[in-house]
């Protein structure tokens, strides 16, 4: 019974890209690309620091593949069958480690956003 209700939240739970975040596409892979335009930063430039104008984040093939399907229509519960669909070592395990994936983007990276609870 307690999974059932699990499935039911996670058809529910929805994230959308942070219209904010700068990416780049590259043979499925993601490379989140961050501005370094800070006033500090650019304080430091005209004081001849070297501060790269952009840093980037490249994202492994699980964290490309989940970023890729966040699109503010699928679910996570969707995003994970598709997850396990195309990855048979997803494993036993799969919403857990999807959910604190998301979590981590989302309050850390801040590059997706809940559209819904």
């Amino acid at each position: 019974m307690g999974r059932q209700k699990v499935e039911i939240d996670l058809e529910q739970l929805i994230y959308e890209k942070n219209p904010q975040v700068q990416f780049k596409l590259q043979a499925g892979q993601v490379t989140i690309i961050r501005p370094q335009n800070h006033w500090i930063q650019r304080t430091l430039r005209r004081l001849h620091v070297e501060i790269p104008l952009e840093t980037q984040l490249e994202l492994d093939d699980y964290g490309s593949f989940v970023f890729r399907h966040v699109n503010g229509k699928r679910s996570v519960h969707q995003i994970g069958q598709a997850l396990a669909g195309q990855y048979d070592e997803a494993g036993e395990y799969l919403y857990e480690r999807l959910l604190v994936y998301l979590n981590h983007l989302e309050h850390t990276e801040h590059l997706i956003r809940r559209v819904t609870d």
